[in-house]
C-alpha cells in the first residue's frame, strides 16, 4: 500500500509519515513552502500539477493536514483562506477520486460558535470566523465530491512535538524560558490534543476503512491560560508568567468560540486508548525531549534546542 501526506512538513503531517512507515506503508510526504529531507514539493493550488502528481504516484490513501490555520490571518485575508482551505484540498481530493483513493481531511471546533461546547458530530455548525466558515465549506464540498471515500477528522488545539516548533507549547517554552510573560485567553475553553496521538489514530482509522465525520480530540477540557500553566509546570518553567486575559481584553481580530471543544465519545467507543490525557501526553513530550536517542528518529525539534 502507498499513502500520500500533503503538508508533511507541518505538525500533524510529519507524524503521519512516521506512523505510516511504522505500519510498513510507503509514505510520500509533500511540502509547499517549508522543506525537510525526503519530502516532495507540491503546489496543490495548481489543479493539473496536483492531478498529475497523484496520477503518477497512485496512493490508496491521501491525508491532507495542510492548509492555512492562522485564524486572525484568515480573517484579514478571506480570499487566501478560501483558496488554502477549500480550493486546494478539493484539487487533491478530485485527483484522488480518479484513482479510487480515500481522502482524509482535518477540520476544527471553530465550525461551532462556542455557546454550548463541547459539541458532538451531530450538532449543527455555526462558525463565527472566516476560518471556521471556510473549514465548514471544505467539509461539505469534500463530502459531496467523495462520498464514502471521505474521512473528516475535526480536532482542536493540537500541541506537542513537531518539526517547525510553532504550536502553543513551543510558544510557552520560548517566552517563559526567556523570562517573558505571556497573555493567554482565560475564557476560551477547548480540548488540548496531542499531535502524535492524532496522527496515529488517523492512520488506524483510515486503514480500518472509516468514513464520514469524526471528532478526534484529547479528553481534557480547559481554558487556554490554564493549558499554558500546565505546559510551563511540565517544563519546569514559572507558571505565574502566564497571564490570563479575557478575549475582549485581547482584542483579537477574529471572533473565537468561548465554550468550545469537541465531544469525542464516538471515537473513544471505537478507539478507547487512542488519545492520552493532558498529564500523560505532557509527560511523554518532556521525556521525548530529554531522550537523545529517540530525537534523531522522530519528526520534531526539542523545545530546549530552539
Amino acid at each position: 500500500m502507498k499513502a500520500a501526506v500533503v503538508g508533511a512538513s507541518g505538525q500533524i503531517g510529519g507524524w503521519l509519515v512516521h506512523f505510516l512507515k511504522l505500519r510498513g506503508i510507503e509514505a510520500l510526504g509533500t511540502y509547499s513552502g517549508v522543506s525537510f529531507p525526503g519530502l516532495h514539493q507540491l503546489d496543490s493550488s495548481e489543479r493539473k500539477v496536483a492531478s498529475d502528481w497523484i496520477a503518477q504516484h497512485r496512493p490508496s490513501l491521501i491525508f491532507y493536514p495542510a492548509g492555512w490555520t492562522w485564524v486572525d490571518g484568515c480573517e484579514k485575508d478571506p480570499d487566501r483562506a478560501q483558496a488554502a482551505n477549500v480550493a486546494d484540498p478539493l484539487n487533491i481530493a478530485l485527483a484522488g477520486r480518479e484513482i479510487g483513493a480515500t481522502f482524509v481531511y482535518y477540520s476544527t471546533d471553530y465550525v461551532f460558535d462556542g455557546t454550548s461546547g463541547p459539541n458532538a458530530e451531530t450538532d449543527p455548525p455555526k462558525p463565527l470566523s472566516v476560518y471556521g466558515r471556510v473549514k465548514l465549506e471544505a467539509e461539505k464540498n469534500l463530502a459531496d465530491a467523495l462520498g464514502e471515500r471521505f474521512l473528516c477528522l475535526r480536532t482542536a488545539w493540537v500541541q506537542g512535538p513537531e518539526r517547525q516548533g510553532k504550536n502553543f507549547a513551543y510558544q510557552v517554552w520560548k517566552n517563559l524560558s526567556a523570562g517573558k510573560s505571556m497573555n493567554c485567553p482565560s475564557d476560551q475553553v477547548s480540548n488540548p490534543t496531542y499531535g502524535p496521538d492524532l496522527a496515529r489514530v488517523s492512520v488506524e482509522m483510515a486503514l480500518d476503512g472509516r468514513s464520514g465525520l469524526w471528532n478526534v480530540t484529547g479528553p481534557d477540557l480547559l481554558a487556554r491560560d490554564e493549558l499554558g500553566r500546565r505546559i510551563a509546570q511540565a517544563f519546569d518553567l514559572d507558571p505565574a508568567l502566564i497571564v490570563g486575559k479575557t478575549t475582549a481584553e485581547l482584542n483579537q481580530p477574529a471572533a473565537r468560540p468561548l465554550q468550545g471543544g469537541l465531544d469525542s465519545t464516538r471515537l473513544r467507543s471505537h478507539y478507547p486508548k487512542a488519545m492520552r490525557s493532558l498529564d500523560r501526553w505532557l509527560a511523554d513530550f518532556v521525556a521525548m525531549c530529554h531522550d537523545e536517542a529517540a530525537q534523531s528518529g522522530l519528526p520534531f525539534v526539542p523545545p530546549r534546542k530552539l
